[in-house]
């Protein structure tokens, strides 16, 4: 019998390659039009022309050999590569900001990022794997035959002899309940932090000597000049990211007003004189996990039920890979 997979992000994806590469059917469902999630890439058209900013998660480390050896299978299908960015701490105090420009990361902490986008390490896991995108779940139903999922247009799939969610802690603490009340309060004791991100284009450059700062003493908590990033075009665009207390404090925000609220802090900080020729703004309501399960995965015997992603063991791509691959291998040893 089949295994059902909610959520093509990472952790899914890592749980599905596991259990195809032993030679077990699965399916995976995601709400989203195509490929993408906290690695998206989001694209607009602008007096400079079309422009595409890393505006969810923007990089990632590999600390576990396991994971280091995707990395490289990754490099080696052109769908990641290492970003040398020059990094910078920025403060702000009451006299005003304070730069102080890092030394560039040593070898053991290489940062990486997809390429051509950060959504291409999601295209990359998912190519030859059978996902389903645009189908949200919106129930599971287990029965004498096995389980069901039951999606948003009232369409129905399944039996399925398991079912593996891997979306994050408070959309899958809703999605069990009532079905594995077990791993639903185990995502319900995990939560996320939201995070504001503005997306900004200059028709000149901005006045700065590094690429990617870390930010404290205002909104802003991440600024990074997207550009120099491998293969994102010449034109200037930055992303910003608030910080959680901030975006926790302005979730219902409107977009317009953050994205004003940061750009001007950002010329601020910046000594950027014009003003961008574009600003958008996006909320993630689950952006980095706060609290999190403590283990790689859950797994509930009683209904056939698993439970993946970072917000099991900690807010990293390379957690939610791990998640899912822990997952994989323990359901190919009990099938």
């Amino acid at each position: 019998m089949t295994t059902a997979i909610i959520g093509a992000g990472i952790a899914g994806l890592s749980t599905a390659a596991e259990m195809k590469s032993a030679g077990r059917k699965i399916r995976v469902f995601d709400k989203g039009r195509g490929p993408g999630g906290r690695l998206s890439t989001r694209r607009a058209q602008t007096p400079l022309g079309e422009i595409r900013w890393d505006h969810g998660a923007q990089y990632f480390t590999a600390h576990s050999d396991a994971f280091q050896d995707e990395i490289a299978r990754l490099r080696a299908a052109g769908a990641v590569t290492r970003w040398r960015p020059r990094l910078a701490d920025i403060r702000r105090g009451r006299d005003g900001w304070t730069l102080g420009v890092q030394p560039s990361n040593p070898e053991e902490k290489a940062l990486f990022v997809g390429t051509p986008a950060m959504n291409s390490v999601i295209k990359a896991l998912a190519g030859s794997l059978d996902v389903e995108w645009g189908r949200r779940v919106s129930e599971i139903k287990c029965g004498a035959e096995g389980k069901f999922l039951i999606f948003e247009d009232g369409s129905e799939e399944g039996p399925f002899e398991h079912v593996i969610s891997a979306v994050p802690a408070e959309q899958a603490a809703e999605l069990l309940i009532g079905t594995s009340d077990r791993l639903a309060g185990e995502a319900a004791a995990a939560h996320s932090a939201p995070c504001w991100a503005v997306m900004l284009a200059f028709g000149a450059a901005v006045p700065v000597n590094w690429d990617a700062a870390r930010v404290s003493g205002n909104a802003i908590s991440w600024a990074a000049r997207n550009q120099s990033k491998p293969d994102r075009g010449s034109h200037e665009s930055w992303v910003l990211h608030a910080s959680t207390d901030w975006s926790r404090a302005h979730t219902g925000m409107s977009r317009e007003d953050v994205a004003d609220r940061l750009s001007h802090e950002f010329l601020d900080m910046s000594g950027m004189r014009a003003g961008p020729v574009h600003v958008s703004a996006h909320r993630w309501l689950y952006a980095k996990v706060e609290q999190a399960a403590e283990t790689l995965y859950g797994w509930d015997p009683q209904t056939g039920i698993a439970a993946v992603g970072d917000w099991r063991s900690g807010p990293r791509v390379e957690a939610a890979w791990l998640s899912g691959r822990a997952c994989g291998k323990f359901l190919v040893r009990i099938v």
